[in-house]
């Protein structure tokens, strides 16, 4: 049970299911449950609220710390070459047309053919670039487990380095590190050869950037801050596309792409105006995402980090954010001064800290035998408030002082005598001369 006071504006704010904690969602279930909310949802409402963690992630050479590094030599043996061609007819990978599909411009040219590439040709993409996080240790013994009954179905997607003459790998960092711990834990050959798709040579870095998103997106689960960061560059690639360039609406291109709803694409679009400091605080869950919506409708930077500044820890607290929002006033009445002067940010700052909470939440847990007299008590708190706020109109109590009873709890308090009708009642009403009469 609890009892809280109310503030109309609380109503106003956007709510990420991201950004509550696992007790507030199960709070935010039971209300919905008890007010038949669910009924009128098209999914069930535990999809709605799935997990999406960020867990730690394992490396390869956390998983296999005595791996060895394969000898190049062993590439141009002719007993390796007549292995690669016998993978190249045995193995039957994804359809290419499957990997084209994921790449944003529809003119990036592949190599018609899937070639079969020793893997110590193969090297990992930078992290700059590829920032997606490697797969928990759960995942990726699947991934192997799965390689070794059927091989690698999708092919990686590869590019020549002209320096080198080795390959790059754009999409399929996994797999080529589920190669090399077969081929270190086995000891079998046909480990050393990924099925490769080749890029033109010529491809540009924001086309590969673009690979690395759509594929990473399309195959995986991801972090809130991956998620964050492939929209943003979801956002910079697709805007400068000759393909979307004449497009009214990029936001429902990226939304498809990124998977998630039209809604959260175009909150998370908006993050591009954050200032460096702002997204930084935000991948790290210092700050939520309605904070940094707020934040980002501020278009310098410089600014933003003076409310982040200023507000410290208290930069989630939505009326001082918008306060601060709202930047120093032209005139402001100085009492030690006993004049108007102009506003400066420290004044701002100093005056916005100072501000407390309208109104409040206080939650009480209390054994079943002792809720009757709980409410009980409760009646003439309500009383004195509905005097004191004047509050005349039909349930405008509950704007200064709302009590909320889960209604499941009750009705079986009341079927075994733990509470009596009369007493719920009266807690529920919301006519000013029947809680009056307790004040």
């Amino acid at each position: 049970m609890e009892y809280e006071l109310y503030n109309n504006e609380e109503f106003l704010e956007v709510i990420d299911l991201w950004d509550l904690t696992k007790e507030q969602q199960e709070r935010l279930k039971d209300l919905i449950r008890e007010t038949g909310f669910d009924k009128w949802i098209a999914t069930d409402i535990e999809k709605i609220f799935e997990k999406r963690e960020e867990p730690e992630y394992l490396g390869i050479e956390d998983l296999f710390p005595d791996a060895e590094v394969i000898e190049e030599s062993v590439v141009n043996t002719n007993s390796n070459k007549n292995l690669a061609a016998s993978l190249s007819n045995k193995m039957k990978p994804a359809d290419i047309s499957e990997i084209k599909d994921l790449v944003l411009d529809g003119m990036v040219k592949f190599s018609d053919n899937i070639e079969y590439i020793h893997i110590s040709k193969l090297s990992q993409l930078d992290d700059t670039m590829n920032f997606f996080s490697l797969p928990d240790n759960e995942d990726f013994l699947d991934l192997m487990e799965s390689i070794e009954r059927h091989y690698v179905l999708v092919p990686l997607i590869v590019i020549k380095d002209k320096e080198s003459g080795n390959y790059i790998v754009i999409s399929g960092r996994s797999r080529l590190n589920a190669l090399n711990a077969l081929f270190n834990e086995t000891g079998d050959k046909k480990y050393l050869y990924a099925p490769c798709i080749l890029l033109d040579s010529d491809t540009d870095s924001s086309t590969i950037q673009s690979i690395v998103i759509s594929t990473n997106l399309s195959y995986r689960k991801i972090s809130k801050e991956e998620q964050i960061k492939s929209v943003l560059l979801l956002d910079k690639i697709v805007t400068k596309s000759k393909k979307y360039r004449n497009q009214m609406n990029i936001t429902d291109v990226i939304a498809k792409r990124a998977g998630v709803s039209r809604t959260t694409a175009n909150t998370l679009r908006g993050f591009k105006n954050l200032s460096p400091k702002a997204l930084d605080l935000l991948y790290k869950n210092h700050i939520t995402r309605n904070a940094a919506r707020i934040l980002s409708m501020i278009e310098e930077h410089e600014t933003q980090d003076l409310i982040i500044d200023g507000l410290g820890n208290q930069i989630n607290d939505m009326r001082k954010l918008r306060e601060m929002c709202a930047g120093p006033s032209s005139r402001i009445y100085v009492r030690e001064l006993n004049q108007s002067m102009p506003e400066t940010w420290e004044m701002k700052t100093e005056r916005t800290l100072k501000m407390i909470p309208s109104t409040t939440a206080i939650t009480i847990y209390v054994e079943n035998k002792e809720v009757e007299g709980v409410l009980k008590a409760l009646l003439p708190l309500r009383g004195r408030a509905a005097s004191r706020y004047q509050a005349y109109k039909d349930n405008e109590i509950n704007k200064h002082f709302r009590v909320v009873l889960n209604e499941n709890h009750m009705e079986q308090y009341l079927k075994a005598g733990r509470v009596t009708k009369e007493t719920l009642d009266k807690i529920r009403s919301g006519e000013f001369k029947e809680i009056i009469k307790y004040a």
